[in-house]
């Protein structure tokens, strides 16, 4: 029965909202009577480390290291590397803290060109990011055969006026293709005197032109693809903004009916006769 719970538990924090996975989890121990040893057993360890490390990848938590900032990539051995400074690091999910020394990576490019294009794709990163979003970070890490994923998180945590939100966008980019795919979260929570979440996903690809897919010339191969993703990024919060905008202005108000059902306005200026009125109707009867 109590491993049923820490399920319970474990979808409420993976489903937690942009800044706010710390309290949910605190409310929800309140629901199972938690005395304060609940994290002692070792059942509720794992189960709970296991949801906060599955939160914190999907999510892009960005990690403070000295000198870096770093989402997305966890080597085989269980640590996470930061591709900027090729260091290591062991994280501890549960109480977000990195819990080891830094160690030196060697990078798996085999190439002076390949690592040419892994700088080259980060600078145009960190710029695109200064660019367009004030409190993002992004990274860029490598697949091998040449294939890059770049990631971008934006956080925006306002709980003084009860809203939280973040957005997240991944992309992968192969030199010698005229391709790029992309997949965008953004997740929105409104919380004052209500509960309103708006969780957005869609997949993008664009195309390059031909004659940047080479990786001879590292920089203008990074130009060309932060210029597509500027271009497909841009265009969907432009879309976005106008469907939510006629949203406000058309279905929320279809939503609800135009007139009473008496199929004529109330003038609130009589409204207290209206109320004495039938007062004195039913008073008759």
């Amino acid at each position: 029965m109590l491993s049923e719970k820490f399920e319970i538990v474990s979808q409420f924090i993976k489903d937690s909202p942009p800044g706010e996975v710390n309290d949910v989890f605190n409310d929800v121990r309140v629901l199972l009577n938690d005395d304060g040893n609940l994290l002692e057993t070792e059942e509720a360890q794992q189960t709970f480390t296991t949801a906060f490390e599955e939160y914190n990848t999907a999510q892009l938590i960005s990690v403070p290291i000295p000198g870096a900032d770093h989402e997305h990539g966890q080597l085989d051995d269980g640590r996470y590397l930061d591709p900027r400074t090729s260091q290591a690091f062991h994280f501890d999910h549960l109480n977000s803290q990195i819990i080891s020394d830094l160690e030196r990576v060697e990078p798996n490019a085999e190439t002076e060109n390949y690592r040419q294009v892994l700088a080259s794709l980060d600078l145009a990163a960190q710029k695109y990011i200064a660019e367009h979003y004030p409190d993002g970070v992004s990274s860029v890490f490598d697949l091998f055969n040449n294939t890059f994923v770049i990631a971008i998180v934006d956080n925006k945590y306002n709980p003084g006026n009860f809203w939280n939100g973040r957005w997240r966008s991944i992309w992968t980019v192969t030199v010698g293709s005229v391709e790029i795919k992309g997949s965008i979260k953004l997740q929105i929570h409104y919380y004052e005197d209500g509960n309103v979440q708006l969780n957005f996903a869609k997949d993008l690809s664009a195309k390059l032109i031909s004659t940047f897919v080479s990786f001879q010339d590292p920089i203008a191969f990074s130009n060309a693809v932060f210029k597509a993703i500027t271009k497909q990024e841009n265009d969907l919060q432009i879309a976005l903004h106008e469907a939510y905008g006629e949203l406000a202005g058309t279905t929320f108000k279809n939503l609800r009916r135009q007139l009473p059902i008496t199929k004529s306005k109330i003038d609130w200026n009589f409204v207290s006769g209206y109320k004495i009125g039938a007062e004195l109707a039913s008073g008759s009867k």
